[in-house]
């Protein structure tokens, strides 16, 4: 098969949207026959569409193996075009029907898990007081995970920090505040109660964290190795809150989180902090958006209340006095 480049136009006007999904779903199996099965057509029809996709976009977007297909280095770049553009259509037609209906639209949004307990709820209820019938679809997950949905177009708009250098080129953010990391286990943990503890200390124990990427894990485990310890190994990997909190109170693990996800319970007596000091603070997080990109008028909206309930210059809140299990002179984990 013979390719040229660039497509003409000629060429790119016989792309269609069965095309795009092919290729995600090829993408997705790694297999012509499962994606074509999942499309209820025929592998040759599959076949001759595959084909028909690479004269168009002029490059071989699979290489072909035995056990199945695998995107070529160019080939990668028509995938995600594919994936955000089935992904566009998708929101696109969520937007729509919510607009028949009298609302507003649609809006989807990316937060990390320190904006849970109050900034993103609170700016959530606002937005749906002024714009009751918008359709509001919420992401939960770190930061990476975020960003990677974001430069997809699978969000609107992420509160998170970057994660990458090649971030900075990409988005434009705006800080909003600090976080203090709070490093905690249950009421009933044998290290619960300790008034002075190492690092050293805690890696008897099992943890629960985050995946290696997400950048609240990369500054623990810049802590360790600044103390001179190895990374930790005796972990279960979580992004969720639900799993973190409920290993670390009936499978008797240690956890690090933001403090506004674990204050009440610890002021409860729940949870017990440790005063264990992480000198590694994380950078402020933020409204983080696609550079060169105009927001949608609901995502302006939500802005707005995010810059107003953020409005104090950015900074690290104080944090509480210690509860059982720390001292004033140890530092509080950030």
């Amino acid at each position: 098969m013979s390719f040229e480049l660039p497509p003409t136009p000629s060429a790119l006007a016989r792309l269609r949207f069965r095309h795009l999904q092919l290729i995600a779903r090829i993408a997705a199996t790694g297999n012509l026959h499962r994606a074509a099965e999942e499309m209820n057509i025929t592998q040759p029809g599959a076949t001759k569409m595959l084909q028909d996709s690479e004269e168009i976009f002029g490059i071989p977007v699979f290489e072909r193996h035995p056990r199945g297909l695998t995107p070529t280095e160019i080939g990668a770049f028509v995938i995600d075009y594919a994936r955000q553009t089935i992904g566009d259509q998708a929101r696109f037609f969520r937007s729509l029907a919510n607009l028949k209906r009298g609302g507003y639209g649609m809006l989807s949004v990316g937060a990390i898990m320190a904006t849970g307990p109050d900034i993103l709820p609170n700016a959530l209820a606002e937005l749906k007081r002024r714009r009751p019938l918008m359709t509001v679809v919420l992401s939960t997950t770190t930061s990476d995970q975020l960003l990677e949905a974001l430069e997809k177009t699978e969000l609107d708009l992420v509160i998170g920090r970057p994660t990458e250098a090649r971030h900075r080129a990409l988005f434009d953010v705006e800080p909003l505040a600090l976080e203090d990391l709070w490093a905690f286990c249950a009421a009933d943990h044998p290290l619960a109660g300790r008034a002075e503890l190492t690092l050293e200390e805690t890696e008897a124990f099992p943890w629960v964290l985050q995946q290696p990427t997400s950048p609240m894990r990369q500054v623990i485990d810049r802590t360790f190795a600044a103390a001179g310890l190895p990374r930790l190994d005796n972990l279960v990997e979580t992004t969720s809150i639900f799993a973190t909190l409920h290993l670390v109170l009936r499978g008797g693990m240690i956890a690090i989180l933001p403090h506004t996800i674990v204050q009440d319970a610890v002021a409860r007596g729940e949870l017990v902090r440790l005063p264990i000091r992480i000198d590694n603070p994380l950078e402020p997080y933020g409204i983080i958006r696609r550079r060169g990109e105009a927001l949608t008028a609901n995502a302006e909206e939500f802005v707005g209340i995010l810059r107003q309930m953020c409005s104090k210059p950015p900074g690290r809140s104080a944090s509480p006095q210690p509860h059982q299990g720390s001292n004033d002179e140890t530092p509080g984990t950030r």
